[in-house]
């Protein structure tokens, strides 16, 4: 395939063995066949294994879970490809998903990522859609939405890792950090297009269950992490920190609760970052 570019497609994992394979075979069964597959198995009790060889998959084993964020920056770091993509071990791309979305960055050579409508499936197996397909994007609207880029919905140049990388300190709430900074740095563009299935079926082991001191902590990682960005943005310097106030308040730490608050609406005179 001399010429193609090759796409780098990263699946992190841990402890979901019987998902996986299906996660695997979804990028396998591309219509866009130069691809390289890294899946990064981030400390599960038994090794993720491939249900069938293909020389395209490489497997990174973490001994000792690292979390997500690392997980994904390790398999990054390991990729080969002009073009990167992810995907969760419980989610799947449809078959034309890198196709397409390479065929418009190829287009629209001025755009760096491109993220796209992920369908969301239930328990019941009833779908909805992430975003509707006259979804408006911009940096300002993704902000203010506090982050409305799946994971598994992107492609983009490798050149964006080479500047933003995933916080290794974050277990939850990274890519709200991650694809906001990558929208006030980079040029960024919404494709209508259905591309992978997002599975949010209750399972304990779901990322998105409510931990109320995790949340406070991870999302306070969040803020740090945008403030430059929302001191240009009065109203969602507002957001953040007053729902950083309110995470502080349901997990007692009310003296971060007050602060955090503060910081909202500058109550103090000037800000404050962290405890």
């Amino acid at each position: 395939m001399d010429g193609t570019p090759l796409i780098s497609v990263i699946v992190t994992t841990k402890n979901r063995i019987t998902l996986l394979p299906r996660a695997i075979r979804s990028v396998l069964d591309q219509t866009w066949p130069a691809l390289e597959l890294i899946v990064v198995d981030d400390g599960s009790d038994v090794p993720a294994i491939l249900p069938t060889p293909d020389s395209r998959v490489r497997i990174i084993r973490n001994e000792v879970s690292k979390g997500i964020s690392e997980a994904r920056n390790a398999g990054f770091r390991a990729a080969a490809g002009e073009f990167f993509c992810m995907l969760d071990d419980d989610d799947w791309y449809l078959p034309e998903k890198l196709e397409r979305q390479l065929h418009y960055l190829l287009e629209h050579p001025e755009v760096d990522l491109v993220f796209s409508r992920v369908v969301v499936r239930n328990a019941a197996g009833q779908d909805h859609y992430y975003l509707p397909a006259d979804h408006v994007h911009s940096p300002e609207i993704n902000l203010r939405a506090f982050n409305v880029i799946h994971p598994s919905s992107v492609l983009f140049h490798r050149k964006i890792f080479d500047s933003v990388q995933f916080d290794p300190r974050i277990k939850k709430y990274e890519e709200m950090l991650f694809f906001n900074r990558i929208c006030f740095t980079f040029e960024t563009a919404y494709l209508p297009s259905d591309v992978a299935v997002w599975m949010q079926d209750g399972r304990p082991d779901q990322l998105t269950r409510v931990f109320y001191d995790r949340n406070f902590v991870n999302f306070r990682i969040v803020c740090e992490g945008l403030y430059d960005i929302l001191r240009r943005y009065p109203a969602a310097l507002r957001q953040y920190y007053g729902r950083l106030a309110f995470q502080a308040l349901r997990c007692g730490r009310i003296g971060d609760s007050i602060k955090a608050g503060a910081t909202a609406f500058n109550l103090l005179g000037r800000d404050w970052i962290g405890s």
